[in-house]
């Protein structure tokens, strides 16, 4: 049995809620936090959400590099030409974003999910680096937003390199639960309208708005959010997609994962569902 908490506006669709149970069906969770009282307004799918821990994926990114940026070893409009073409420790992880004439920086890096200029940019990681400011940002912590006890994350430090890259990307050795990358996501949206902040927004602005998140979008809403996919050694294809909205003024944050191929596929039409039902129900 799932666990459901709803909000009052959202009781007549709690008897349809399909998108949520679509989550659930799929092997997966969907969560939807209020940011203004730090409360669930809908947990379906809540022992996964509790329990599942996996590689994060690409929805790493961000906090990748805001890391970088707030150690000043990023600057804010530095550019890479992306070669598309990327080999870590044996592993073959090709951009699969379309070729673009501009160079990636900060915000196109996330938006275009490219693998080839995060890795660049993560080299300047010294040891450990990384996974303590991961550590810092509370994505391993317990969160407490469901009843009984929930698993955590563990994000080990890497070796300089190729390992800091590959965890730099949300690859092992990371690996976090739902709940967990949810309260990451909190915690980029409070970041919200700092500085250092504004070229991860317009990255994951961006990300729905053409990227690979943009099942994600909604017609009279700006989302801003990230997908992820990746494949456990036991051969589970997870699909994530975190974000929150609206982008600029957030008001809630919203966090999908399921047993899939695709984040931008099958996790970000669930978000986008979940998110439309909230907007079109508020009072």
């Amino acid at each position: 049995m799932t666990r459901r908490h709803l909000f009052p506006a959202l009781l007549g669709w709690a008897a349809s809620a399909r998108p949520a149970r679509q989550a659930v069906s799929l092997g997966g969770c969907a969560l939807l936090l209020d940011l203004r009282n730090g409360r669930l307004l809908v947990s379906e799918g809540a022992e996964v959400a509790r329990r599942l821990v996996a590689a994060p994926g690409s929805t790493l990114k961000p906090l990748s590099l805001l890391a970088l940026l707030e150690a000043n070893k990023l600057a804010l409009q530095e550019e890479y030409f992306c070669s598309r073409h990327l080999v870590l420790n044996g592993q073959r992880l090709d951009c699969s974003h379309p070729n673009i004439a501009a160079p990636m920086n900060v915000s196109r890096a996330i938006a275009y999910s490219c693998n080839c200029a995060v890795a660049h940019f993560a080299r300047r990681f010294e040891i450990g680096e990384l996974a303590r400011y991961l550590l810092r940002s509370g994505i391993c912590s317990r969160t407490g937003l469901l009843p009984d006890s929930e698993a955590t994350g563990h994000i080990e430090p890497a070796s300089a390199g190729p390992a800091t890259q590959l965890q730099a990307l949300g690859q092992s050795p990371a690996a976090v639960t739902p709940l967990g990358l949810l309260a990451a996501y909190r915690n980029l949206a409070l970041r919200v309208g700092r500085p250092l902040f504004a070229p991860i927004l317009d990255g994951l602005e961006s990300a729905v708005e053409f990227g690979t998140a943009r099942a994600a979008q909604l017609p009279r809403v700006s989302v801003a959010g990230k997908t992820g996919s990746v494949m456990s050694a036991t051969g589970l294809h997870a699909a994530w997609f975190a974000g929150f909205a609206p982008s600029r003024f957030p008001e809630v944050a919203v966090l999908v994962l399921v047993q899939g191929r695709s984040g931008g596929a099958d996790a970000a039409p669930i978000a986008a569902s979940l998110l439309r039902t909230y907007f079109a129900s508020r009072p």
